[in-house]
């Protein structure tokens, strides 16, 4: 009788601890997707913060040059769009992070990775990806950047209302594979 007793304590714990397995395996599902949604809205606050950069006209007018030709700018100008284009690296570089760590899905990160490398593609941005983001910044996140410029196909954000420097008609953009 304690046997039989026994057998069906084994079988009831056995019960238990499926039961518990099940209860964590949904608590840590449930706890991905909120750290997912978390990592969203803190990419788009980055992104926001970085355009925010942009709200103030003489960086916006630094930017606009610097895209167009850095590093010949003046010191001013240079140096805001330095500043600006490395927040937006750092921007960048989160979003590359929490995608490599599965935070961040496929779709969303292909579109901020292809909306920065549309600003590392213009001349200006490219001098500026040569002279601090490949030399400074993850070898990863770099070697990604680098495989989308050599993709091609980016449209040229220099066409952009807010990146022409005077109010001659956008430059084509090449059509999107």
């Amino acid at each position: 009788m304690l046997d039989a007793l026994g057998n069906i304590g084994d079988f009831v714990g056995g019960i238990a601890v499926i039961v518990t397995l099940i209860y964590l395996a949904i608590q840590v599902r449930g706890n991905t997707a909120a750290l997912q949604t978390a990592s969203r809205q803190e990419i788009a606050a980055g992104l926001s913060d970085w355009g925010k950069l942009q709200l103030e006209p003489r960086t916006a007018h630094a930017y606009a040059r610097g895209i167009h030709a850095y590093p010949d700018p003046p010191f001013e100008e240079r140096s805001l769009f330095w500043y600006a284009l490395s927040n937006h690296a750092l921007f960048f570089q989160g979003a590359f992070a929490l995608h490599e760590s599965g935070q961040l899905e496929e779709e969303t990160f292909q579109a901020y990775l292809d909306w920065f490398a549309c600003h590392v593609a213009t001349p200006g941005g490219g001098a500026w990806w040569d002279e601090l983001g490949r030399p400074f910044f993850t070898k990863r996140m770099v070697e990604v950047v680098d495989a989308r410029l050599a993709r091609g196909g980016l449209p040229d954000i220099r066409g952009l209302g807010a990146y022409r420097l005077d109010e001659t008609p956008a430059p084509p953009s090449p059509a999107q594979p």
